[in-house]
């Protein structure tokens, strides 16, 4: 059985547990942690899978998306059905402005797993970019038939309706987002510019110091 030595945690561990141990740094907002342990796994098997992936994700977080799509393409080499790899990559490869590639690599994801909320999410943002309207509501309605209390699909779907200028149905999506996740700052800001469009000036105020272009 392969293992890592990690000194720092003052303990040696097989690659599965320190993957997991990475893990949980990486979901703690500790980056730099979780990094280190991918690298020094891939320092052992430099054809982790996982590892790989996780440290293509990093970069993504990190705004490195050149890196990003490299590491998650090197995952997928090894392991062509991983696929939140292709679901990653497409949010990679949306960011590098390869929206089309970005689509392709969703439905990939989603061609793996059907109901995969966030990869019909994902693709509805790469589609309204594209400027495929419809077919972002739908991968939207998508989402939230698997998963009904995904405030992102809920924001996703408001954005792609108010640029079809429907309006209220926007309004309603943006509502139900900020009703689950009440600290959502974009959901918020785009509930208030709705409002605004539909001249509720004195709904749209308070929504405002919420959003990110709003806070002191």
């Amino acid at each position: 059985m392969n293992t890592i030595d990690l000194s720092s945690e003052r303990q040696t561990l097989t690659f599965q547990q320190a993957l997991d141990l990475a893990m949980q740094y990486h979901t703690a907002g500790d980056l730099s942690k979780a990094e280190n342990i991918y690298q020094r796994i891939l320092q052992t098997d430099p054809n982790h899978s996982g590892a790989l992936h996780l440290l293509g994700v990093i970069s993504h977080q990190a705004g490195e998306n050149d890196r990003a799509v490299d590491l998650i393409t090197k995952a997928l080499i090894i392991k062509p059905d991983f696929v939140e790899a292709h679901s990653n990559l497409g949010a990679a490869l949306k960011e590098l402005g390869q929206l089309d590639e970005a689509v392709e690599s969703y439905h990939k994801a989603l061609s793996i797993k059907p109901n995969y909320a966030e990869a019909h999410s994902n693709l509805s943002v790469a589609l309204q970019e594209l400027g495929k309207l419809e077919e972002a509501v739908q991968s939207c309605h998508k989402a939230l038939d698997i998963k009904p209390d995904f405030a992102k699909a809920h924001n996703n779907l408001g954005l792609a309706l108010h640029e079809l200028e429907r309006l209220d149905e926007a309004l309603a999506h943006f509502h139900k987002a900020v009703d689950i996740k009440s600290d959502y700052a974009e959901a918020h800001n785009n509930l208030g510019n709705t409002l605004q469009t539909l001249e509720r000036l004195d709904e749209a105020v308070p929504s405002y110091p919420q959003s990110p272009r709003h806070q002191a």
